[in-house]
């Protein structure tokens, strides 16, 4: 019986060491797949679609974004859901000067694969960064690429539409759009107050324009 006992003990303990080296192996290979580029990779779709289900169910407390948000959009985040371990996530909102939540987000990271969504009333931004790379889509379509402080169109042209200064010393960093307007993001470490503003726009900018100033501003609160 004593013999019965400790074989049982062995059994089932190699096979929840098998067990779990099988999950361990399908969740790496499933996010190296997660780092393959392009739209169409499945496990991609899966996180991205899944995201989006949780963005949407934070949809309704969400203020519409006008001409003047972008300015009172601050560098305050209200944590909804995270959580940590191998694939870490989190749910939330940023808010506006006014505590108002102007963007939902989620998002899902493993090692140095990140993919979040971020939804104001009217666009959606998707950022998946893999290393030092972030790919960008804008409701649903490919928008650019962010690289060495570049934020570069999907296009086979490859145009620069927007190039992140950062000055880690000062107080803001700037980003400087292909039209030759600029846009002063707050540097959060230099930042003062109980709720500093995002950005600083220096003139009005055009729909273009602030989608891609948005992009970077997004990708340095999200990611």
């Amino acid at each position: 019986m004593r013999f019965l006992f400790s074989f049982l003990v062995v059994a089932l303990t190699l096979a929840f060491l098998i067990t779990t080296v099988i999950y361990l192996v399908k969740r790496a290979f499933s996010d190296v797949r997660l780092s393959v580029s392009g739209n169409n990779n499945s496990a991609f779709r899966d996180v991205l679609e899944q995201l989006r289900r949780q963005v949407k169910a934070l949809m309704p407390e969400l203020v519409p974004w006008d001409g003047e948000m972008f300015s009172l959009l601050s560098l305050k985040q209200q944590p909804v859901r995270s959580k940590g371990g191998f694939r870490a996530s989190a749910t939330g909102y940023l808010l506006s000067i006014f505590q108002e939540p102007v963007v939902a987000f989620a998002a899902q990271s493993a090692g140095k694969h990140k993919v979040v969504v971020g939804r104001l009333h009217d666009r959606e931004f998707v950022f998946r960064q893999r290393d030092k790379e972030a790919e960008i889509w804008l409701n649903g379509e490919p928008f650019g690429t962010f690289t060495g402080g570049a934020l570069l169109s999907a296009d086979k042209g490859a145009r620069l539409l927007a190039k992140l200064e950062e000055k880690p010393s000062e107080q803001h960093s700037e980003v400087l759009l292909s039209s030759g307007r600029s846009v002063s993001l707050t540097n959060r470490e230099r930042a003062s107050g109980p709720n500093p503003r995002a950005a600083v726009l220096v003139r009005e900018l055009t729909r273009e324009e602030e989608n891609a100033a948005l992009a970077v501003a997004l990708l340095r609160l999200l990611l």
